[in-house]
């Protein structure tokens, strides 16, 4: 078999040349593979100056924001503390309270049964103030039982003062002359003239024969020497006598038939 023999090319052929660590190959120093593509050289120190710049904004921006979050905390710290200190301040109101409540509801008891004991001591002395009034009125009526009283008599010339009990039997003497009625000066007991009631007389007997002094007095005449009525009827205590100032006034304005005072008729010339 014939061998066929290629003829050598007309120019150089480029190899490579065998290196053990292509990255220490220097670049100004071609490669001596012709198919190997030329990378571009990177910028270390360009893009070692931008991380620095980020990471310098980043690390200020943090800065920053934990200036304000220590800001915030430290407000909220200062706030918390404040409204603990006013809780407690409320606490100690609200204990206080607590206290002033107590008292005053201890004080209200005792002030509400105080106010119940006064009412019933007070209803005890009204009731015993109204049985002391029954009895006085009783003793009055008892003191007043022997007792006439003569209206509207003459007073002498003289003062009130100079006139004596002598001369005040010796008028109800004479009355009882004219009446016609047996009478005698030891009967008597008490006489005196009223001061607020110029004229009057009460006259107080030993025995109770008042009334039969009363109706004589009624039906018969009276002092001579004056022409004005006088009257004689039973002398009355004070709440007998209001009463019979009630009736009066009542009987004056509705024509009403009072047999309270009895008058003697002045005696016609």
């Amino acid at each position: 078999m014939s061998i066929i023999r290629r003829s050598p090319p007309g120019s150089k052929v480029h190899q490579v040349s065998s290196e053990s660590n292509i990255s220490n190959i220097e670049p100004e120093n071609p490669l001596n593979y012709v198919g190997r593509r030329q990378k571009r050289p990177r910028n270390e120190d360009q893009r070692k100056g931008i991380d620095d710049s980020l990471k310098d904004e980043l690390l200020s921006m943090l800065t920053n924001w934990k200036k304000d979050q220590d800001l915030i905390l430290s407000k909220l710290c200062s706030d918390i503390a404040e409204l603990k200190q006013q809780n407690a301040n409320i606490q100690s109101t609200n204990i206080e309270m607590e206290r002033a409540l107590t008292f005053i509801s201890t004080q209200y008891e005792d002030m509400n049964t105080k106010i119940i004991n006064l009412d019933r001591e007070r209803k005890e002395n009204h009731n015993y103030i109204l049985s002391l009034e029954n009895r006085l009125e009783d003793v009055q009526k008892k003191l007043k039982s022997t007792v006439i009283e003569f209206r509207n008599l003459p007073t002498p010339a003289q003062n009130i003062k100079q006139e004596t009990q002598q001369d005040l039997c010796d008028l109800v003497q004479k009355i009882c002359d004219v009446l016609n009625v047996n009478f005698h000066p030891s009967e008597i007991k008490d006489i005196c003239r009223i001061k607020i009631k110029a004229g009057d007389i009460n006259d107080e007997f030993h025995s109770t024969n008042t009334l039969d002094y009363l109706d004589l007095l009624v039906h018969h005449g009276l002092l001579p020497g004056h022409n004005f009525p006088t009257h004689g009827t039973t002398s009355l205590d004070h709440v007998n006598l209001k009463t019979a100032f009630s009736a009066k006034g009542f009987s004056s304005g509705n024509y009403c038939y009072r047999p309270l005072c009895r008058y003697v008729h002045p005696l016609k010339n």
